[in-house]
């Protein structure tokens, strides 16, 4: 962390170096040297930064180094600002340019003594604090290299194929895969299989290496085992002489690498062979190929199981998918730390067991931390003790070299010096974040932690850094789009810990602020509500999506500042003038700013400006003028068109923008050489493209159709909107294929007038298609591919078509092979629509629909999931219209506002039926008897709001596969629950909801003030919900019969007045919610640990009580 950041600090002055700034203003001597004595320390930052773990006084020196690193950028960022502000002031004086040009050179005359008189002083102390840490770093005798490391690192790092541990928990289903596979598919195979296995340390790679190896069926399938630990070295010489010495159990005198090679293929030629080639750092495509061609002799099924950190060494080396280990379960985690803390003889002591369970959370699943924390508690006898340790953060706990964070270090270590830096940072980040990409790329741009690399920009190699840290298991994929583009990473826990512990200190302090985020995981906000006690003077980034009194303090005081975030704010409606004087501003994030109408008008001064994120500001109407000056601009949500001067299309004719953006009112373009000038064309970094027009202004259709054929897009476009567009045929550009060969979704949104689709069907990577609101449409696909082989939407996979009232059918014509890769369809309010036999939909959405459309629903013969909705006229489904859905799998029904019956042999021939949801069908009294003895895979039942429902049928008790019952509305007998639950013996989940009291009955039955007699008989119910019973005064007393129950939820039962004393029967109870408003009668008996009901709960591990 520290070498990174000096790096960058000694590339900063070399550059005002070479701009002579230095010498213009008298400070070159002084640039220099910092340079040459920054350049001295830095060689020893790596050995530092390794030791600092293991003494506190190179940590301490560290920390001291980073303290003056943080003044000289802020002296340096001082310089560049003075300079490009000097630039400014030429420029908006309007001097003639041979005076701009000489402005520069002029900076060392007196009127600039006032800020050369404040740098000097500065870099005077700067320069004693510097001189003290570099004659420090003698005493520390820090190696000038780092090649001894990775020796001693691999020498720590030697492992065997003897498994070392008595017992293994929670790998069993992992090691069968495994075996599975070289025992099966793998002993077919010509060409030697290679196995990748895929995790962050600690997570037990080796250890299931061992377990596979040592199973008796491999054992009996291979006629050679070879295990080799390879480490962070891969020299193929080496690893060739490793192998043969571990095939042979001899050792190896050969030197050459040709006969050491042909020694190799002597002992694996016509052997089925099984190589383990653990911890494998090596990204090398090309090194990994010379030992692969090597290998590539044995007899069909060798095969070669690789584990690794890195899931680009998996990328690199398996010919199958990575095997990506998953972190162990809590159960899991326990087992082992129990192993290791009590061993076989100790006593487990009650309270050290809670208190070990909390602690176990610590480990997040990775056996690892399970042993070493186990191993810290084997000889902890005191119940302080514990808690001290359950109570610490877990790089403050004692280390040694089998403890999770030394194993994690060797990762971080392997990070090239860029990457640590930027890796590190995200210890800002609260535990269990979910990091979004582009927002973390911007923090690092603000922290000048990335840098353009030839003709790559900052926010693509931020990019690479990103995916980089994913391919290397520090970051976990989170969310992806709907194209599989990474939008969000997630950090694992103890890899969070890894960060924290690099960055301790400067998380730490306060008085030097380089970044300033307001999380919501904090309990109270109010501080930062005003923040002007705070010092932001080094501030680069400032990120408070709250209520703030005032940003003008921050504006004032934050002169470096960067990164301004102030989304999702409540109260802003106009920024203040003052943020336009934030000249080194690059990210201005004012997303889902609600009452925000009006921006700076002179936001064009922001020249440094390259991210303006305007999501959701739905009332901010017009755009600042001369937005087109902001020439660094790369990110701009939307562009609002105007008549006035300065905000005109035009102003993005010379912006590069990426990503994505929405221009809006293009009803006021005045002409369509206005829109040529935008050059949207020229924007090839360009990817998501939305033409808006509002229609609320009269316009020539000529005009309008030119505008937009002057708008073609770029090619690079992968994702096309086109809004309230009331022309009657579409741009030229949209039936050229070459123009729009990258595009992978398109939208056309009312445009009613127009008359014809363009050819959609020949773009060639188009996966998905909205069309909705155009009148006159027919068919989606209109050509008719007379005597092609070739058909239209060869990719296509999900289609959305919605308030086509002329739309009859998909294709004009019919064949067999239409919309081959076609999987989701949705179709909303097109009532004279027929479907045709389509085999690839799985799933089908239909709301607002008309029988015509339902009875041919069933030629869908590959349909998963059927969703059926929005219908006032009919009574029954039609005939026969589920029967041939064999393979459907989930069935929805909702808001059939007068549907009575559902068919007894509707679900008859769904033997694969697996969730039944029927929802807000009023009429509906019942299940037809026998209708359930169809689906015997039936998991899930939904029944919500049907407020005529009487009973469930004796057939009810057939769906032994029952896993999850949801009972929901309000009914209207005294029948609504089967009794038959004795039957249903994996149903683990029960949810009881009703609504508001005002619609029950004045004289409620039974089922209504009392909980069903037959849950008591359910005897794998872990999960019970209970939500809205207004007239429930008591709970049942056998409900502490339900000794497999985990997770027991109360939810505004108002009248409840204690919990049954056979509560504490529930020994597996691990969560108790109770929500309620706080005047419930259980508000004030077991919140707190005083409370009246207190002693039942006591022993539950989880219980939130909140009262609203």
């Amino acid at each position: 962390m520290a070498e990174a950041f000096v790096k960058a600090i000694i590339d900063g002055f070399n550059s005002l170096i070479q701009e002579e700034i230095g010498l213009l203003w008298g400070f070159n001597k002084e640039m220099e040297n910092f340079s040459s004595t920054l350049s001295t320390i830095c060689a020893v930052l790596e050995d530092a930064e390794e030791k600092q773990f293991r003494d506190k006084a190179i940590k301490n020196w560290l920390q001291k180094l980073k303290d003056v690193s943080y003044e000289l950028k802020d002296i340096l960022d001082d310089c560049e600002m003075e300079a490009s502000g000097s630039d400014y002031r030429g420029q908006s004086s309007r001097l003639t340019p041979k005076v701009r040009a000489s402005f520069r050179s002029c900076l060392h005359i007196p009127t600039n003594m006032l800020f050369r008189h404040k740098i000097a002083n500065r870099m005077k102390e700067v320069t004693k604090n510097l001189n003290e840490i570099a004659n420090e770093r003698v005493k520390f005798h820090l190696r000038e290299t780092v090649e001894e490391r990775q020796t001693q690192v691999r020498e720590r790092r030697e492992t065997s194929s003897i498994i070392t541990q008595p017992l293994v928990y929670g790998r069993e289903e992992d090691k069968e895969k495994i075996v599975e596979f070289l025992v099966g598919n793998a002993s077919n195979c010509e060409n030697v299989s290679v196995y990748p296995i895929v995790g962050m340390g600690g997570l037990g790679k080796t250890t299931l290496a061992q377990l596979v190896f040592n199973e008796k069926k491999v054992m009996g399938n291979f006629e050679l085992k070879i295990w080799v630990c390879v480490s962070e070295d891969f020299d193929v010489k080496r690893l060739v002489k490793a192998i043969i010495e571990a095939a042979s159990g001899s050792s190896c005198d050969i030197l050459g690498m040709d006969p050491l090679q042909k020694r190799l293929q002597e002992v694996l030629r016509r052997k089925r062979y099984l190589l383990v080639l653990d911890d494998v750092w090596n990204e090398d495509q090309e090194e990994w190929e010379k030992l692969k061609y090597v290998l590539d002799c044995g007899s069909n099924g060798s095969s070669i199981i690789v584990t690794t950190r890195l899931k680009k060494v998996a990328s690199v080396m398996g010919t199958i998918p990575m095997h990506e280990l998953c972190s162990l379960s809590e159960d899991d985690c326990w087992l082992l730390f129990k192993q290791r803390a009590f061993g076989n003889e100790r006593e487990e002591r009650p309270n050290l067991v809670k208190i070990g369970k909390e602690i176990v959370r610590k480990c997040s699943g990775v056996p690892l931390a399970a042993k070493a924390l186990g191993s810290l508690m084997r000889f902890k006898c005191e119940e302080n003790e514990w808690l001290s340790v359950m109570k610490s953060e877990l790089w403050n706990l004692p280390q040694d070299e089998n403890s999770i964070l030394p194993a994690l270090r060797l990762s971080y270590f392997h990070l090239p010096v860029e990457l640590r830096r930027c890796f590190a940072y995200c210890a800002i980040f609260p535990k269990d974040s979910l990091l979004d990409k582009t927002t973390v790329i911007e923090l690092w741009m603000a922290n000048d932690f990335l840098s353009s690399k030839g003709q790559l920009e900052k926010e693509e190699m931020g990019n690479e850094i990103c995916n980089e840290l994913y391919w290397r298991s520090f970051f976990q994929e989170a969310g992806k789009d709907k194209y599989d583009s990474i939008l969000r990473f997630k950090m694992h826990d103890l890899v969070h810990d890894l960060a924290q512990s690099v960055m301790e200190d400067e998380c730490r302090i306060m008085d030097t602020l380089r970044t300033f985020m307001v999380s919501d995981h904090l309990p109270n906000t109010n501080i930062f509500k005003n923040p002007c006690r705070l010092n932001f003077q080094s501030t680069r980034a400032f990120s408070a999506p709250c209520e703030l009194m005032s940003i003008s303090p921050i504006v004032k005081s934050s002169k470096h500042l960067k990164y301004l975030d102030l989304s999702i704010s409540h109260t802003i409606k106009i920024l203040p003038e003052s943020i336009c004087f934030l000249h080194n501003l690059q990210t201005l994030n004012l997303n889902y700013c609600h009452r925000l109408e009006k921006l700076p008008k002179n936001l064009s001064r922001l020249r440094s400006l390259r991210h303006l994120h305007l999501e959701g500001c739905h009332k901010l109407t017009r755009m600042p003028p001369h937005i087109g000056r902001l020439t660094c601009l790369r990110m701009l949500t939307f562009f609002i068109v105007d008549s006035r001067r300065g905000c005109h299309l035009d102003e993005l004719q010379g912006l590069n923008l990426g990503e994505k953006l929405t221009i809006r009112h293009l009803e006021k373009v005045g002409s369509p050489l206005d829109a040529e000038r935008a050059n949207l064309s020229g924007k090839m970094n360009l990817k998501g493209l939305h033409l808006c027009w509002s229609g609320n202004e009269p316009e020539s259709l000529e005009n309008l159709e030119q505008v937009l054929e002057a708008l073609e897009p770029p090619e690079s476009l992968t994702v096309l909107q086109i809004s309230c567009y009331k022309g009657r045929s579409f741009p030229y550009w949209m039936s050229n294929i070459s123009m729009l060969e990258n595009l992978v979704c398109i939208t056309l949104f009312d445009c009613k007038n127009s008359l014809q689709l363009p050819p959609l069907g020949r773009l060639p990577l188009l996966r998905d298609l909205s069309i909705i609101g155009i009148d006159s449409v027919k068919y989606v696909d209109n050509e008719s591919y007379d005597g092609k082989l070739v058909v239209g939407f060869m990719r296509l996979e999900s289609l959305c078509i919605c308030s086509l009232p002329n739309l009859e059918r998909l294709s004009m014509v019919e064949r067999k092979e239409m919309f081959p890769c076609l999987s989701r369809l949705h179709v909303r309010n097109c009532l004279k629509l027929s479907l045709s036999d389509i085999p690839s939909i799985k799933q089908l959405e239909v709301t607002v629909c008309a029988e015509v459309l339902l009875k041919s629903v069933s030629i869908l013969h590959g349909l998963t999931s059927l969703f059926v909705a929005e219908n006032d006229e009919m009574t029954s489904l039609p005939d026969g219209m589920l029967q041939s859905l064999s393979a459907l799998q989930s069935l929805c029904v909702k808001r059939f506002t007068k549907l009575r019956e559902l068919p007894a042999d509707m679900l008859i021939r769904l033997s694969c039926l697996e969730t039944l949801h029927v929802e807000s069908c009023y009429e509906l009294e019942c299940f037809s008897e026998g209708i359930m003895q169809g689906p015997s895979y039936l998991r899930t039942i939904k029944l919500c709001n049907c407020m005529k429902f009487e009973s469930f049928p004796g057939s009810f008790r057939y769906l032994t596969a029952l896993q999850t019952l949801e009972l929901g509305g309000c009914f209207s007998t005294l029948e609504p629950f089967p009794h038959d639950l004795v039957d249903l013996i994996h149903l683990s989940n029960f949810f009881l909801l009703f609504s508001n009291s005002k619609t029950f009955p004045k004289d409620p039955p039974d089922e209504f003030i009392s909980l069903p007699q037959g849950i008591q008989h359910l005897p794998s119910l872990k999960c019970l919900v209970i939500d809205t019973f207004p007239d429930l005064t008591s709970l049942p007393n056998w409900l502490g019969n339900l000794t497999s129950l985990q997770e027991l939820e109360i939810k505004f039962c108002p009248n409840l007045t204690s919990l049954p004393a056979s509560i504490r029967n529930l020994t597996n109870l691990q969560k108790l919610t109770i929500f309620d408003n706080r005047f419930s009668k259980l508000a004030k008996r077991c919140v707190k640990e005083t409370d009246e009901d207190w002693h039942k709960i006591a022993h539950i591990p989880e219980v939130q009580c909140e009262f609203i």
